[in-house]
């Protein structure tokens, strides 16, 4: 199973071969790492204005549309668990729990090593063995005037969705499409609501530039909603157990709000992971007056917390899904998710301090395997983040059910 990517490049920047486009696009892999998958044949391009053109060289200059295939063997990609345990599931949906070494999706040094790949593979050998029983049924079969009624028909293997994501690290239910027809309708209702609620948080938020009450937040958890999220997590220091928390910072990229701003030297810090990295950004109008980020809000409810080990465990709610959303927002709450080898806090305790490792730092991070200790926690060694989908509600694509 290869990744394909179709090449497009802005109008004002200059042509570039097929291996710098890697090396400055795909940073995950060294140069010499490209250099040897090119020399293995794991990439190709097909050209965009001829279908029988393609080209494996590294020196190819890419146009407009060009469509880049990259398929590595599975084993250069990194390990995971691939252990699956699914909820439900019929023919247009399935609803898995997700582990915390697995992908949703390609991505990254990951193309095969996912979820979506693993659920083909296993459909892939379920229909193969099917396909091989009835035919050993139907050979075995003596009788003329059985004919091939009694033989099943076996659909072809099911393609898979995902309508949402999780990170690799975080553990929880994760629903995915079976159907064109189910995904289109399952995006719908998540993209629906998300634009009505950004909406609302806009209406409540930005004319004051101020947060929500806990009050107002419970209202809009409240209203009528399709999709319903909630998670738990262990977060690293001792939160006063009970105590409720709002959080309404604005999240966007981290690069581009630090290239636009001109600080060209902290954003060179983050430049090989700059569409990964978010940012906190101030909800309050004279803080952030170019209104950097987007919409968003988090509740964080401390159910249980211990100040010997020094950490505490949390509900989180959410409004709106934006990326990273929960680890930014308990990080800058002063109480970053256990085991983030992402996002740090420099006030622990207090809010306002959310941060993103150098790039460096989470790439030797994410090599790792010795885990994490955190200053908050220092008894405790984790090699993941302890953030885990509890709970998840959606109306079915086809039945209209809960």
């Amino acid at each position: 199973m290869g990744r394909r990517i179709r090449y497009s490049r802005p109008k004002a920047a200059l042509p570039e071969k097929l291996l710098e486009f890697l090396c400055t696009r795909f940073s995950y892999l060294s140069r010499d790492e490209w250099i040897k998958h090119l020399a293995a044949g794991h990439l190709s391009v097909v050209s965009a204005s001829d279908s029988n053109a393609v080209t494996t060289s590294g020196e190819y200059v890419l146009r407009q549309n060009d469509e880049i295939y990259f398929n590595p063997p599975r084993e250069l990609e990194p390990d995971v668990d691939e252990y699956i345990h699914v909820v439900h599931e019929d023919d247009a949906v399935i609803v898995c729990v997700k582990n915390g070494n697995l992908p949703v999706a390609e991505g990254g040094r990951y193309s095969g090593n996912t979820l979506v790949g693993l659920l083909e593979r296993r459909d892939a050998v379920s229909f193969v063995s099917e396909k091989y029983s009835a035919a050993r049924q139907k050979r075995d079969r003596t009788r003329e005037e059985d004919g091939d009624a009694g033989v099943s028909v076996h659909k072809v293997p099911a393609s898979y969705y995902p309508i949402h994501r999780l990170d690799k690290e975080t553990t929880g239910l994760v629903v995915l499409a079976k159907q064109l027809a189910a995904a289109r309708a399952l995006s719908t209702q998540f993209e629906k609501q998300s634009e009505r609620i950004t909406a609302q948080l806009s209406k409540r938020t930005d004319p004051a530039g101020d947060g929500l009450s806990t009050a107002v937040f419970e209202k809009l958890l409240a209203e009528e909603k399709v999709v319903t999220k909630v998670y738990v997590a262990v977060l690293a220091g001792a939160a006063p157990e009970g105590a409720d928390f709002v959080m309404c910072d604005r999240i966007g990229l981290l690069f581009d709000s630090l290239w636009n701003e001109g600080d060209t030297e902290d954003a060179k810090k983050h430049n090989k992971l700059k569409k990964l990295k978010m940012a906190c950004f101030p909800v309050n109008l004279k803080e952030n007056p170019k209104r950097h980020g987007r919409p968003a809000a988090s509740r964080v409810r401390i159910i249980s917390s211990d100040k010997k080990l020094g950490v505490s465990v949390a509900r989180v709610d959410i409004l709106t899904g934006r990326t990273h959303q929960i680890r930014i927002h308990c990080a800058q709450l002063g109480y970053p998710v256990l085991g983030d080898k992402l996002y740090e806090t420099t006030t622990p305790g207090v809010a306002g301090g959310c941060c993103a490792v150098p790039d460096d730092t989470y790439i030797a991070r994410a090599k790792g395997n010795e885990g994490l200790v955190s200053a908050a926690a220092p008894r405790l060694r984790v090699k993941r983040h302890l953030l885990h989908a509890a709970v998840l509600s959606f109306l079915h694509p086809i039945t209209g059910s809960v």
